[in-house]
């Protein structure tokens, strides 16, 4: 399976390919996690300087930078964010998980649409896993997600600006940016995904007048160049004149 979607953002203009194919979401999940923190900080629901020390629950869980360093230091829920989106810190996300809470993560997916995309339980909890708790997403879903955020339609627009900026900030962007042309005002706002099963990319690529969202996910787990490709392919087909 390897599922393609791809939207011109200002047009519409989209291809898809088994686009609404229910799959494990590994780590693409996090964008929706990072939109409902910023959604809720809008709101004034959550503080985004709230300081968690990293010694103390929810820590350790999940696997990353975060459980490495000195229990007493402490993090804003806004720097957990960045951990999460840029180098995909498992150990942040479920800080930000026991935050946020899993019902705020899957209302604002429900109510911007995301049929396929649920939130059910911790990264890297095994357990919950063999009982079939699995985190899912689709590549539609993804592609709508980020329409979402580029166009601030059902997220206020200062969470859009914070979850892109992240994202823009990723260490893993060996994949969709791969065989796209050159262009040097392109700015890729991207997230990967992976386990064993599966690997998946979601990228907003912004090029100023020009905004495409993509999503190549594969199960099982498709080589990262094969991924590439499929992503260049569906950005030259949605953005060709």
């Amino acid at each position: 399976m390897l599922a393609v979607a791809a939207v011109d953002v200002s047009s519409g203009r989209r291809h898809e390919r088994d686009a609404h194919v229910s799959l494990p979401a590994a780590s693409t999940i996090k964008v929706l996690i990072s939109a409902a923190l910023w959604s809720n900080a809008c709101a004034g629901r959550i503080d985004p300087e709230q300081r968690v020390r990293a010694g103390a629950a929810p820590f350790p869980g999940g696997g990353g930078l975060l459980e490495s360093l000195h229990p007493d230091t402490t993090l804003t829920l806004a720097e957990l964010d960045l951990l999460m989106l840029a180098i995909s810190d498992n150990a942040a996300t479920n800080a930000v998980i026991d935050v946020v809470g899993m019902d705020a993560v899957n209302d604002l997916g429900r109510a911007l649409g995301l049929e396929h995309t649920r939130l059910r339980r911790r990264m890297m909890d095994v357990a919950a896993a063999e009982r079939g708790e699995e985190n899912t997403t689709c590549a539609a879903d993804m592609t709508a997600l980020l329409c979402a955020l580029a166009r601030a339609d059902g997220i206020p627009a200062r969470a859009c600006r914070r979850v892109l900026a992240a994202m823009a900030q990723s260490h893993h962007t060996d994949i969709v940016p791969r065989y796209l042309p050159t262009a040097s005002s392109r700015v890729v706002s991207s997230k990967q995904g992976a386990l064993e099963s599966v690997r998946h990319d979601v990228a907003l690529i912004d090029e100023g007048e020009r905004r495409i969202a993509v999503a190549v996910l594969s199960a099982p787990a498709a080589a990262a160049d094969g991924l590439a490709r499929a992503a260049a392919r569906a950005y030259r087909l949605v953005s060709a004149p």
